[in-house]
């Protein structure tokens, strides 16, 4: 693409130039202006996507644009007609067209670098992703990631796939991936049905339950169906469950994989959470589970399948990140029980303007949203604020700028804004936002709520608040773990499905990245309170899942607060 915004601008200054010297050889100069066309043609011919007209479009239809433009020049001008005139509408069109071509794929929809390989087969293109994600994939020294283990492990599953002509197998092996890259922003894209397939087939086997793991480390059943065998056989909600398949539970949800479709786990600290939701489901046609019978006696029982496990699984992860959560209105306040402000930001997309966009990118700061934030604040605190909370759960990110915003409103630390690129193994700093001293609300206490859903710009909100005497960041998982921001694709072989990732270093004051989790899988955002569970607070967690249970401790803690 870049080759493309290269050449037309500089065929329209060329065909400018040239036609002072050929103004006796109209013909000929009317002729060259059709040569962007025929180059365009022969691009689109090499780089079109199998399978994807629409992404065709999208990419390279402004190219189309500008060379028809270019071509209609040279006709007007064979016709006699104004040089001059012309030549102003040709530049002025075909400039707008190509920088709105710019703002739009670099700016807007954050697809710059896109790799197409989706004229190859299945195991050539999958290898290719590979190659091509430990070239440009921004965190691959970072996180020490193995590409030679990666494809030594998946390699083979596509050969089977392809071999088969399982696409749902495919799109495991993707999954399986992305996994391993371990970055909340490595998304797999494409094919719904077969997504979802492959998720299903990822989940495995209902046995009538799932799991959750207490404060004191113990695992016990819940969602258990009544109508089930393993309900009939003495597992009830909070049943506490010892082994799994004669191995002891501890063990057995060491190395589970947490892959699903619409959550991320990048921590170790989450995935130690979810992985009992996640063992749930693994088992084959027969289960042994030993468990803490009604008698205080282990009891070891055998269990069938009664279906897929995917449905019951995303319930249970649907109530640990709280789609309970009292607002979904994004950048909303409110008052709650009495003193308490509460600021709902459910993803850092203030405004979809793209000059808007461009200009808080550039600057790193709005004052646009600083002033109607601070105006509502000041509302809040006529009717008796005196403390709020910033509540990001389950907020998937958007603009960094809007998180450094609402950060500098509440505390007196530096908060360091860079554009950066990755370049021979270093983060270098194109340019650094200045600090705008703007910490209005530092005197109040706040508690910053999160979840294991808040990513990205969410969490650059918490990352540039922790640490500020009156901030405390609080939650039943850490956050994401990753920030970086977006940019990067792969069109994988007949345009079935697309793997997104991160082109753009997100650093600190020390030039390294602030939020991301490193090989260790370790998070980097330590909660400063972290809300756990007793067996009976997580049977009533589950049994009453309309209820924030986090936002009522939240509530109880921020009230102690001075």
């Amino acid at each position: 693409m870049q080759f493309m915004y290269v050449f037309l601008l500089l065929s329209m200054v060329v065909l400018a130039v040239s036609h002072h010297f050929m103004k006796k050889h109209t013909k000929i100069w009317s002729a060259l202006c059709l040569i962007p066309m025929l180059v365009y043609i022969i691009f689109l011919i090499k780089e079109h996507y199998v399978g994807n007209a629409e992404l065709m479009v999208y990419r390279y239809a402004a190219f189309g644009v500008v060379a028809l433009i270019l071509a209609l020049w040279g006709l007007a001008i064979f016709l006699k007609r104004s040089y001059i005139a012309y030549t102003i509408i040709t530049m002025v069109l075909s400039t707008v067209v190509l920088l709105g071509s710019i703002i739009t794929i670099w700016a807007v929809w954050l697809m710059p670098n896109v790799a197409n390989y989706s004229r190859l087969g299945w195991t050539e293109s999958f290898e290719k992703t590979i190659d091509y994600l430990e070239q440009e994939y921004v965190l691959s020294d970072w996180k020490d990631i193995d590409y030679g283990k990666i494809r030594e492990e998946l390699i083979p599953m596509v050969e089977e796939a392809e071999k088969a002509g399982d696409e749902v197998g495919f799109a495991v092996a993707l999954y399986e991936l992305k996994y391993e890259i371990n970055d909340g922003h490595v998304e797999v894209l494409g094919d719904a049905g077969i997504r979802d397939a492959a998720i299903s087939r990822l989940a495995g086997n209902d046995y009538g339950f799932s799991m959750f793991r207490t404060e004191s480390g113990e695992v016990v059943a819940v969602f258990v169906d009544e109508d089930s065998e393993c309900f009939e056989k003495g597992i009830h909600d909070g049943t506490v469950i010892t082994k799994w398949n004669n191995t002891p539970i501890d063990e057995a949800t060491e190395g589970v994989k947490c892959i699903d479709r619409w959550h991320s786990f990048q921590t170790s600290e989450n995935i130690y959470i979810a992985q009992p939701i996640f063992l749930a489901g693994q088992g084959g046609e027969q289960l042994e589970v030993t468990f803490i019978n009604d008698k205080n006696k282990e009891e070891t029982i055998t269990l069938a399948p009664c279906g897929n496990y995917l449905s019951r699984r995303t319930s249970a992860l649907n109530i640990l990140f709280g789609d309970n959560v009292i607002s979904q209105d994004n950048y909303s306040t409110s008052m709650i029980d009495g003193n308490v402000g509460y600021l709902r930001i459910t993803e850092e997309e203030y405004s979809l303007d793209p000059l808007f966009i461009a200009k808080g990118t550039i600057k790193g700061f709005s004052w646009d949203i600083y002033d109607d934030l601070d105006a509502r604040f000041e509302e809040l605190r006529e009717q008796g604020m005196d403390r709020i909370f910033i509540d990001i759960r389950n907020n998937d990110g958007g603009n960094g700028y809007e998180a450094r915003t609402v950060a500098t409103m509440f505390t007196k630390n530096p908060v360091s804004y860079y554009l950066t690129l990755y370049k021979d193994g270093k983060y270098k700093v194109i340019s650094k936002a200045k600090d705008v001293n703007a910490c209005k609300w530092d005197d109040i206490p706040v508690v910053v709520l999160v979840n294991g859903q808040t990513a990205s710009a969410g969490e650059e909100i918490a990352h540039y608040l922790k640490g500020s005497a009156n901030v405390t960041v609080m939650g039943n998982t850490t956050t994401w773990g990753s920030v970086q921001g977006t940019g990067g694709a792969v069109i994988l072989s007949g345009s079935k499905f697309e793997l997104d990732f991160p082109i753009t270093p997100v650093v600190g004051d020390d030039y390294l990245p602030i939020v991301d989790v490193k090989g260790d899988r370790q998070s980097r955002l330590s909660l400063d309170y972290l809300i756990e569970y007793s067996k009976e607070e997580v049977v009533e967690l589950f049994e009453n899942p309309g209820e924030d249970k986090t936002l009522e401790e939240a509530v109880n803690y921020i009230q102690q607060l001075k």
